[in-house]
């Protein structure tokens, strides 16, 4: 019942319930009045049963006294004019009917005796009559009773006449609450109204999305509402009115979302380009490429369509672009784009992948020499020297074709063959095309091999850390390591430095491992400089490592987080490193210095050999490459270069270090040319740390070369 009374609109509702109130009110109303006349009238009979037998009581007090039955006889029968007395009694002290009454001509038995004490004033018997037990009092002043008189009233003509009385009531009742119901009905319309136009226009609204309908406010039209509510300026009047607000804002909103939809469309639509379409050559993308070879594959897959993919790289293109510069750079790759349209079939998918990289996708040939044929229209087209802006510009290209299903059934693979293939291309002298085949040379496969080794290599721990000493040469006593990168594979394989620096320099991952070894390095160092008293651990640093952003925070974050000392810390730089950044390097190395830090410069004598550094940079140390020292003492012109450096460092206050000694002879000539440090095989080996701590633990405090040869 609540459930349905819930789902019912408002105006059910308020109807619902003036309904309810108004017939719970006149129920309420009827049924007090009843009750109010019934006990009104019962109290009417009750007075007149006790005045009417006050009277007779007084009228047989001697007919009793004197045992005169006719008297009392006579004195009942008195009660003929009063209709609603039924019958009456007159008993005598002992209780025995005296004389008595009834009402009309039947027949009735009065009760032969009477017990006084049985009966109260007043007794009520059935709904329609009473009776009422008066006692009879003498008339001598002790007023003792002599009899009593009983009376029985019939009050059915009574409650007949209430009963037309509450029904004249409860036609008065209904009538009354129709007439407030109809008025409540019609203030109720007065109040729903509005509100069912108001619900209407948003009903429209929201159907049609027009905010342009307006919702009218009482008092803005002729009817009902408008008549109840002439000012519109209730709670209705400013719902609509806020409601009307409201549209106009959606609208505008809705107007500005259209506009803002409409130009978010055309930007969607640009961005599409974008992401699909190259800007310059306006040839599909990479992204596009992928979802085309992607189909491609799936073709194959379920028609068994093969397909080859040809891999352009553009020869000389970069001699073009930093000669006339990069507008007429983007120019030739529009027009190389357009010849390269014009030579393949519609059917031919084409793409720029970026830079001077496009690529050919070509399904449902007939056989090898028809792609053959297309890689060489597409040579030929090239050829034709290109005219851009006033400039002629010559282009070549090398190609590199892969097939699917012969050279590979998924999109990396075939990529991945139809690159090796292009650089085949490249290396027989470019301006042709190659297929793959299945040789790639020894060098490729290893390349390929280390490069995924490597990116593995630091989580498997297989990047080490050795140390080769330092000597002072005069007393041939330790007093500093030299860290070296090591790569030992989980199988115990050695992989040389010269097979992956360079390669971990390529790919990037030169700044990590250089981190590794700097953060092993000082924390090895502390050890040492607290148990032995080591001087300092120098640390090999790249021009990649240089150029990074982060390597100041590296190695002071290295320093700190192991407690070493920037005295105990030497950074080794090669003469290449000062080259590429002169202000940059330069005051990089001071922030070094001032720490407390030393500064080597590696391999001296092999790089640039500009002096000028010399005096620009603050450089603690040089280090003598081993290619010189190798050749001592016996060639000249290798003699004449080491005592020049010498004598050039001690000139500008520096230290010397000589690499590579392997000889005593060696050791001795540069120990008459006054060098002051020295390391390399006639010392020891590159070694692990625990070979390197076992080495100080020998040799810390005496000549490695004496003791060694004693």
């Amino acid at each position: 019942m609540l459930k349905r009374f819930h789902q019912l609109p408002i105006g059910k509702k308020l109807q619902a319930i003036n309904l309810l109130m108004v017939g719970l009110i006149t129920l309420l109303t009827i049924i007090s009045l009843c009750f109010y006349m019934y006990a009104t009238l019962q109290d009417e009979y009750q007075g007149d049963s006790k005045t009417l037998s006050s009277l007779l009581a007084e009228n047989v007090n001697s007919a009793l006294l004197f045992g005169d039955k006719k008297s009392a006889q006579e004195a009942l029968a008195g009660l003929r004019t009063v209709d609603h007395v039924a019958h009456a009694e007159i008993y005598d002290k002992a209780g025995n009917l005296f004389a008595s009454y009834a009402k009309g001509t039947g027949a009735y038995n009065a009760r032969p005796h009477f017990d006084p004490q049985g009966y109260e004033t007043y007794i009520r018997v059935g709904s329609m009559t009473f009776i009422t037990a008066f006692p009879v009092l003498n008339v001598t002043p002790d007023m003792e009773r002599i009899g009593t008189l009983t009376m029985q009233l019939d009050l059915s003509n009574a409650y007949a006449h209430l009963g037309y009385q509450i029904a004249a009531l409860l036609l008065i009742g209904l009538i009354g609450a129709a007439l407030v119901s109809v008025a409540l009905s019609r203030l109720q319309n007065i109040i729903t109204l509005p509100l069912k136009s108001l619900t209407e226009t948003m009903s429209r609204v929201s159907q049609t999305g027009n905010f342009s309908a307006q919702a009218i406010a009482a008092g803005q039209r002729g009817d009902i509402s408008a008549r109840g509510n002439a000012s519109g300026q209730d709670e209705i009047g400013e719902l609509a009115r806020v409601f009307n607000h409201m549209a106009g804002e959606l609208s505008h909103r809705e107007n500005s979302l259209q506009q803002e939809l409409k130009e978010r469309r055309r930007i969607e639509a640009k961005l599409s380009q974008i992401a699909h379409f190259d800007t310059i050559t306006g040839l599909p993308n990479r992204h596009s490429f992928n979802s085309q070879i992607d189909r491609a594959l799936i073709n194959y897959k379920y028609d068994l369509e093969k397909f080859a993919l040809l891999y352009i790289d553009l020869d000389n293109f970069k001699y073009v672009n930093d000669t006339f510069g990069h507008h007429v750079g983007d120019l030739l790759l529009a027009s190389i784009g357009e010849r390269m349209v014009k030579t393949l079939r519609k059917e031919d998918f084409v793409a720029r992948l970026g830079g001077d990289e496009f690529v050919v996708l070509i399904s449902a040939f007939a056989d090898t020499p028809q792609i053959s044929a297309v890689a060489g229209k597409i040579l030929a087209a090239l050829q034709t020297p290109f005219s851009l802006e006033g400039h002629e510009a010559f282009i070549g290209a090398s190609i590199g074709i892969s097939i699917c299903p012969q050279n590979g059934k998924d999109s990396e693979t075939l990529q991945r063959q139809a690159d090796s293939a292009m650089y085949r291309a490249k290396n027989l002298g470019k301006n042709n095309f190659q297929f793959y085949v299945d040789e790639l040379s020894r060098t490729q496969k290893n390349r390929i091999s280390i490069e995924a080794q490597l990116h593995r290599a630091l989580e498997r721990d297989e990047i080490v850390v050795f140390y080769q000493p330092i000597i002072e040469i005069t007393g041939e006593k330790l007093i500093g390591f030299e860290a070296l990168v090591r790569w030992i594979k989980q199988d115990g394989t050695v992989v040389r430095p010269d097979e992956f620096i360079t390669l971990a320099e390529e790919i990037g991952l030169i700044v990590d491992i250089g981190r590794y070894v700097l953060n092993t390095a000082a924390a090895q160092t502390v050890v040492w400089v607290d148990r032995f008293g080591l001087a300092f651990t120098a640390v090999n640093f790249s021009s990649r490592q240089f150029k990074h952003n982060d390597l100041a925070s590296d190695i002071f974050n290295a320093l700190k987080n192991s407690q070493l000392q920037p005295g105990n810390f030497e950074m080794e730089i090669t003469e290449s490193v000062l080259m590429d950044n002169t202000i940059d390097s330069k005051n990089f190395l001071e922030m070094l210095i001032k720490q407390g830090m030393g500064i080597a410069i590696d391999d001296f004598g092999t790089g640039y050999s500009s002096l000028s550094y010399l005096t620009s940079f603050p450089i603690s140390k040089l280090k003598i490459d081993k290619s010189f020292v190798a050749k001592l003492p016996n060639d000249k012109n290798a003699l004449a270069v080491v005592t020049a450096i010498i004598g050039l460092a001690k000139s500008l206050n520096l230290k010397v270090v000589a690499e590579g000694i392997e000889t005593i002879e060696q050791l001795e000539c540069l120990a008459r040319l006054d060098c002051q440090y020295g390391q390399g095989y006639l010392f020891s080996k590159p070694v692990p740390a625990v070979e390197a701590t076992k080495l100080l633990e020998m040799y810390g405090s005496q000549s490695m070369l004496s003791n060694r040869t004693g």
